[in-house]
């Protein structure tokens, strides 16, 4: 498998490594910033790699914030940049989950006045003398794919109400991923399901897309089938290196299949359930996946085909399936249809950014 995925063509600026115990082997090329979530990075780890890296490290920070808000990522820059301020050769090394990424890709630009970085996150606006810096990222989940996509989610809690933004730069993909999947054996159970779920939901989110293409679909049905496969397997046996192995790979071909098309109507209807009920990201795209799965059937003939034969059933008993499994690992699904109220949210949905990637919009 690793093999394979080291080989992996695709479209996208960013150089991959997968490997089980790649941090245990990997030299950085130039000098570098670390910023770690150490939920997932522990000080025995840290004191190993650091001891390796030797003065090439310029400076380790840790990243201890739920969620990637434009707070968060401001009280970090007021500890990173002062280490990369200068040469723009220095590279910033994130290390950990979706959210300790997507604060990573905001962070590498930076920029002249950190009062004033707020702003510019809120507005997507590179400001005038803003420096961009190489950027490594090693996932520690396996799901969040944003090791290889160039956006990055940022939640903007003061804003009335608050509100999920998205910060994305052309030159936003990150240089290199390492994909490792001996990082994610610290997941409790819960964090390895809804880091799944993530992945699936990039998976299945990319096969009804209106951006899928011959490049993406293969990608995202394979990513789909491993996850269907091994999750409940590794939810029994949390320390099967080769399960996570095959789950750390399933997240990478979902990333990679969702950064050609991007996310679509499950992804819309999450991002209020981890706002306002704060349900986590993974879970609050699958609660959605049947009922997203039902329309996406009924809407486009070929992606109906698509999905029979991911499921191998046809399409009702498809839906169903999904559901089932679902359920058997502990998620309570969702279906809007049945009210007008729920109907009048899935009309918005359906008309925002997310939603319209959704076939058939």
């Amino acid at each position: 498998m690793a093999a394979s995925a080291l080989h992996l063509k695709h479209p996208l600026p960013v150089q991959i490594d997968f490997g089980a115990g790649l941090h245990e082997q990997v030299e950085p090329p130039q000098e570098f910033v670390v910023l770690a979530d150490p939920s997932a990075v522990t000080q025995d780890m840290r004191l190993r790699w650091l001891q390796r890296w030797g003065e090439r490290c310029l400076g380790w920070v840790w990243q201890d914030h739920r969620m990637s808000s434009l707070d968060a990522a401001q009280s970090l820059a007021r500890q990173i940049w002062p280490s990369l301020a200068g040469l723009s050769q220095k590279a910033l090394w994130v290390i950990g989950g979706g959210t300790t990424l997507d604060l990573g890709k905001m962070l590498r630009w930076v920029m002249p006045a950190i009062d004033e970085a707020a702003q510019a996150w809120r507005d997507n606006q590179i400001v005038q003398g803003a420096t961009r810096h190489t950027l490594w990222c090693s996932p520690t989940t396996s799901g969040t794919g944003s090791e290889v996509t160039p956006w990055a989610t940022v939640w903007d809690l003061q804003a009335s109400p608050a509100c999920k933004r998205s910060w994305f730069t052309p030159d936003g993909y990150p240089d290199r991923a390492l994909v490792d999947s001996q990082l994610s054996l610290s997941c409790p159970p819960s964090v390895t399901r809804d880091c799944a779920l993530d992945a699936l939901s990039h998976a299945l989110e990319s096969i009804w897309n209106r951006s899928a293409s011959p490049m993406s679909r293969p990608l995202a049905q394979e990513a789909a089938r491993l996850v269907l496969t091994h999750l409940p397997a590794l939810l029994q046996r949390p320390d099967d290196a080769a399960l996570r192995e095959r789950l750390a790979y399933a997240s990478l071909l979902a990333g990679l299949a969702m950064a050609q098309t991007q996310t679509a109507l499950a992804h819309a209807l999450s991002y209020d359930l981890t706002l306002r009920e704060n349900v986590p990201h993974g879970m609050a795209c699958a609660v959605w996946l049947p009922m997203v799965m039902d329309l996406a059937m009924a809407r486009d003939a070929a992606v109906s085909q698509e999905l029979q034969t991911l499921f191998a059933l046809p399409s009702r008993q498809a839906v169903q399936s999904l559901q089932s499994w679902l359920e058997d690992i502990g998620v309570r699904c969702r279906d809007l249809r049945a009210s007008p109220a729920g109907s009048l949210i899935l009309s918005e949905a359906l008309r925002s950014q997310r939603g319209r990637n959704f076939v058939g919009v």
